[in-house]
């Protein structure tokens, strides 16, 4: 399996840099000259849509050169470190790479609170009924989204996120969130817009990646994308990526494994392909040969100190939780193997680990 690690000189931090440049907002990191050019004068409309889990490997096994999501693939780019929603969405929002948004994966541990927590959902991992009084979110990881960024420089912008019902008064579908960006691109005079929406990343979870549900997916996606495109006004301009892409995967019952277990100081935290470690003091050494004895072939470990010279967090200003967030060390995938860390779900298809699979997503660019 390819190694492939993120290219933050074209990436999908670049995408969400290149459309603040495009406003007038000067940012510290590279746009995608591919996109520049794409961002012509009588460009009036910006449509922004992430596909959770679109990865390149996967319009190229569903689709054909004729369907639209195929036939406008400019260009492949890289997600950022990890390879997964909660990383590579805040990064997509707020044009900063995780380094320095501060947003690593699904579970990050919190100090001041003592909780592995469910970042998107407030939750605690491990203790799926306890409550928390704190939203981690607004009073640790708080940004500025691109939008308002849009708005505050541009206040003639209109600036609008659409959600799934995740949300207070999101879409129920990506046709009805299309619907809606049609009504602002139609009856506004300059809008830009971001669209998220949750598949084909469910889908894959639950059935794999070369599935027939994944497949009917992917096409039902690629018919309201082809909808959008044929309904948009000509001085609209459509941008897709992907947060990342999906492999189907193996697991492994981490918690199995119980001479490893054993030297925890508290449970791991963020992917199970991105898998962060907080080990006893003292412990480290024994760790490290334990785990490299079971899984050396499977997964790369890295020390901290190693992981945040390495740049796969991006370059930035680092967060000032990033050092809490992270244990003594992080295990990262590189094969079809992942980590089971709890007993609620098991999964086809994951991300976060560093294949070429879930490391490249589309950069998808349409113009009437």
């Amino acid at each position: 399996m390819k190694i492939k690690k993120p290219d933050y000189q074209n990436s999908i931090l670049n995408v969400s840099n290149t459309f603040l440049h495009h406003y007038g907002i000067n940012t510290k990191y590279n746009g995608v000259p591919l996109l520049e050019d794409a961002l012509t004068k009588d460009i009036n409309h910006i449509v922004y849509i992430l596909l959770d889990g679109l990865g390149s490997n996967i319009i190229k096994h569903h689709l054909s050169n004729e369907d639209y999501l195929k036939k406008y693939m400019k260009s492949e780019i890289t997600s950022v470190f990890p390879p997964t929603t909660v990383a590579a969405t805040d990064t997509v929002l707020s044009a900063l790479p995780p380094i320095s948004s501060g947003y690593l994966g699904w579970v990050q541990y919190f100090y001041n609170e003592d909780v592995n927590a469910i970042v998107f959902q407030n939750k605690d991992f491990y203790d799926v009924g306890r409550t928390l009084k704190t939203n981690l979110r607004d009073t640790y990881l708080s940004f500025t989204p691109i939008t308002e960024q849009i708005h505050q420089k541009n206040n003639n912008i209109k600036t609008e996120i659409f959600f799934p019902s995740f949300i207070e008064g999101g879409s129920d579908s990506f046709a009805e969130e299309i619907d809606k960006v049609l009504l602002t691109t139609h009856n506004t005079d300059q809008s830009f817009s971001y669209l998220y929406w949750i598949e084909p990343d469910l889908t894959q979870h639950k059935k794999g990646i070369h599935s027939d549900e994944t497949h009917q997916m992917i096409k039902s996606l690629n018919k309201d994308f082809t909808q959008l495109c044929e309904h948009i006004t000509d001085d609209t301009l459509v941008v897709v990526i992907a947060d990342h892409g999906l492999i189907d995967v193996t697991e492994i019952p981490l918690f199995k494994y119980e001479d490893i277990t054993s030297l925890f100081l508290r449970p791991p935290s963020i992917e199970p392909r991105a898998t962060n470690f907080f080990i006893k003091e003292g412990k480290e050494d024994l760790f490290k040969a334990r785990f490299q004895s079971y899984f050396q072939e499977d997964y790369l470990l890295y020390t901290k100190e190693e992981l945040l010279s390495s740049g796969l967090l991006g370059e930035g200003n680092q967060h000032d939780m990033i050092d809490s967030f992270l244990g003594q060390f992080i295990a990262i995938a590189i094969t079809d193997k992942m980590f089971t860390l709890n007993t609620n779900s098991t999964y086809k298809a994951h991300h976060a680990g560093l294949s070429e699979g879930e490391m490249m997503v589309p950069l998808i660019i349409y113009k009437k």
